[in-house]
């Protein structure tokens, strides 16, 4: 049976890839930022940033080695030293992460 703290509708696989992040802040201009990918689904992941993009705030984000391009809605962001910080990022507008299939050896 999973724990309380384990509520997500798909299992997460760890990863290790460079996603870029683009969103606008309150006063509307351009954010960017490079994340780290911790762990992904098929409908979201958790990443390591330097800044804490605003919960709630939809982003562009572009991780060219898991294939995604398209659009997230940041669902949490906890500081996690001194200047990172690990946030939940949702895929939205239909995007989906689907995990390549092993070659059988």
């Amino acid at each position: 049976m999973g724990t309380r703290h384990d509520l997500r509708r798909q299992e997460r696989q760890p990863c290790e890839h460079n996603v870029t992040l683009i969103w606008r802040d309150a006063r509307g201009d351009h954010k960017f930022a490079n994340a780290r990918a911790i762990d992904i689904s098929e409908s979201g992941m958790r990443l390591q940033m330097p800044e804490a993009p605003p919960v709630h705030t939809y982003v562009t984000l572009r991780a060219t080695k898991l294939g995604l391009l398209g659009n997230a809605s940041i669902r949490y962001c906890l500081r996690i030293a001194a200047s990172k910080y690990a946030v939940g990022a949702e895929f939205t507008a239909g995007m989906r992460w689907t995990p390549q299939k092993q070659a059988a050896g």
